[in-house]
């Protein structure tokens, strides 16, 4: 496979058949030979992983052997993964988490939000004045990382420390999966530590992920891919897109306009793939990692298909009027 160089990639947000507005984007894309097969020229900006995160962070459930102690399901090791609607099928599985492993509420530092079926998922209905820490769309990641705590006896009190046990091992993981020398901290909008990495570093990570390079990436793949509802739930671009694909891909969002996809063909192809639109805007997202996977030739027509609301989607106003779409835009050298 030979490489190939994008010039530019970006999307075009159209009203009435005119450009009004456009986000710039980096993609990177990193090949079983951790080589970058498809790129814009700045891969080597650093940025915040967000939620991107995730399945990485929840490898320390495995890997401490949490998972066994608790005897913990499948299904909730997905929430752990999420960044999820909150829906009532996540708010269940991440309360029953937490009474496993003894805790309750409380124990979440989270914080709270509407959930994101309303803002995102598209849910209709009155939205509450408050919401508990089990709505924030993190909570399943912040219960994971408490039940590492208590497997290991280590304080749930300040387990968001970025010198806490748990956190330093977290850590590890993304600084050897990126295979960034350092990894800067920030907090994150949930409170926990978030990773300052470049974008093909979390290419490299999703590389990881593809090819299963160890036991609880592996066991991550499976458990995504086995329950993408859990990962986020109703109208959202990463179920949909896991679910379409049926085992190939993992798909994982971040805010701020940063997504993860590990791919796995049937033809034995193995990709990481990382996008970050410069300006954060969320929207741009799916279209460009759709135009990336048909670029790629990872995609089947009939998946390709299946995905168009998300490649292109319709803009309406509030009247329910059609007014524009978004179309993502790649400006290459060669088609791999």
């Amino acid at each position: 496979m030979k490489n190939s160089e994008l010039i530019s990639a970006r999307a075009d947000v159209l009203r009435g058949g005119r450009i009004e507005s456009v986000h710039h984007a980096e993609i990177s894309v990193v090949n079983h030979e951790d080589k970058e097969i498809l790129h814009t020229p700045d891969t080597g900006l650093f940025t915040y992983l967000r939620s991107s995160a995730k399945p990485f962070q929840a490898t320390v459930i495995l890997d401490t052997g949490t998972d066994k102690t608790f005897r913990l399901p499948d299904s909730w090791i997905a929430l752990a993964c999420a960044s999820h609607n909150g829906e009532a099928v996540h708010i269940q599985i991440v309360r029953k988490y937490l009474k496993r492993i003894g805790l309750d509420e409380s124990a979440l530092q989270c914080g709270s939000h509407p959930p994101l079926a309303y803002s995102i998922g598209g849910q209709k209905g009155a939205i509450k004045a408050e919401y508990s820490p089990v709505f924030h769309n993190c909570s399943g990641k912040h219960t994971g990382m408490l039940s590492v705590c208590r497997h290991l006896g280590e304080d749930v009190a300040t387990y968001l420390n970025f010198d806490h046990p748990v956190q330093k091992a977290i850590r590890e993981k993304i600084r050897k999966y990126s295979g960034e020398t350092t990894v800067p901290l920030a907090l994150d909008g949930c409170t926990a530590p978030v990773f300052y990495v470049s974008v093909r570093g979390m290419a490299r990570m999703y590389r990881h992920l593809a090819l299963g390079s160890d036991e609880s990436l592996e066991r991550i793949w499976n458990i995504m891919t086995s329950h993408p509802y859990l990962v986020a739930g109703k109208g959202r671009f990463d179920t949909a897109l896991m679910e379409i694909a049926r085992g190939k891909m993992v798909a994982k969002v971040g805010a701020e306009g940063v997504q993860g996809c590990a791919v796995r063909l049937p033809d034995g192809r193995r990709f990481g793939i990382n996008i970050k639109i410069h300006d954060g805007n969320r929207r741009a997202l799916a279209p460009l990692l759709i135009e990336t996977l048909i670029h790629l030739n990872a995609l089947t027509s009939e998946e390709a298909k299946k995905l168009e609301p998300f490649h292109h989607p319709t803009l309406t106003n509030h009247a329910g009027h059609r007014i524009g779409e978004i179309l993502p835009v790649f400006e290459s050298k060669a088609r791999v």
